[in-house]
């Protein structure tokens, strides 16, 4: 990594924050780890929950990766949503547009500051009994909406020690050796839940999660009776989640800023 001034992009999707940086001349390589972690701290750095790298397509509108403020790669349903604003905003991209995140393609349409993500099939359902210790909680189940997640029903969420919580099950050995998102979730009518999420990679409860609330959402409809579309508040702000039929492709809508752009002056 040669390069000392990196220009970037500072977003807030509901209160998940991303450093983008537009890679399409790849002025970083995905194996910068260390710096992805270095930019990610909080209070020495720009601080972020992870970093968005856009890159070019040859068949696509463009490509994405994403790194955890960990420096681990996975991917992100409000950093997908992001980057989909930027590219509008940018023109790299029409307000209805495809592009390849990892081994998927997501698609997305732009809506003045509103951005709707249609996210691949979420794969992987099971049950997970046997798991939960509290009896305050009751068990959902696991679910992969492009990471791994694992939901929780309960009440009152504000009380929840969400950290202590979600660390002890995103490390539970039936989640090993990847681990897993751990979601909160409450049921507040047929078509409104409340989400609070310990992200994995992060590791910390985030404002918002993206992709724990469509994990939440579905898994709530499949429980607990809820509707689609549903409403999902979260202490960041509100996203709604639908899904096409059963088992198809799910949306994830809801807010995205543009909070300022800077430059960065690296080692």
């Amino acid at each position: 990594m040669t390069q000392t001034n990196l220009r970037f992009y500072k977003f807030s999707a509901t209160g998940n924050d991303f450093i983008l940086i537009d890679n399409r001349e790849r002025i970083v390589s995905e194996h910068d780890a260390e710096l992805f972690r270095r930019i990610c701290q909080r209070r020495v750095s720009v601080g972020a929950d992870g970093v968005l790298l856009m890159e070019k397509s040859s068949e696509l509108d463009f490509s994405l990766r994403y790194f955890n403020a960990d420096g681990s790669a996975a991917e992100c349903g409000n950093g997908a949503r992001s980057a989909a604003y930027f590219a509008y905003k940018n023109r790299i991209a029409d307000k209805k547009m495809k592009f390849r995140f990892d081994d998927a393609i997501y698609e997305a349409e732009v809506k003045n500051s509103v951005v709707n993500l249609r996210l691949p099939p979420p794969r992987d359902w099971r049950e997970a009994k046997g798991i939960l210790e509290e009896n305050f909680l009751e068990e959902g189940g696991f679910i992969n909406t492009g990471v791994p997640h694992f939901v929780v029903f309960g009440h009152t969420l504000e009380d929840y020690d969400v950290h202590r919580l979600g660390q002890k099950y995103r490390h539970h050995a039936r989640f090993q050796p990847a681990g897993t998102n751990v979601d909160f979730v409450e049921v507040l009518s047929p078509t409104q839940i409340k989400v609070r999420t310990y992200e994995r990679g992060v590791e910390k409860e985030t404002l918002s999660c993206g992709t724990g609330c469509v994990a939440s959402a579905v898994v709530a409809h499949r429980k607990k009776d809820t509707c689609f579309t549903t409403e999902v508040l979260t202490a960041g702000g509100t996203l709604w989640v639908s899904q096409e039929g059963e088992d198809g492709p799910v949306h994830l809508e809801g807010e995205v800023k543009l909070v300022y752009e800077g430059t960065l002056i690296t080692p």
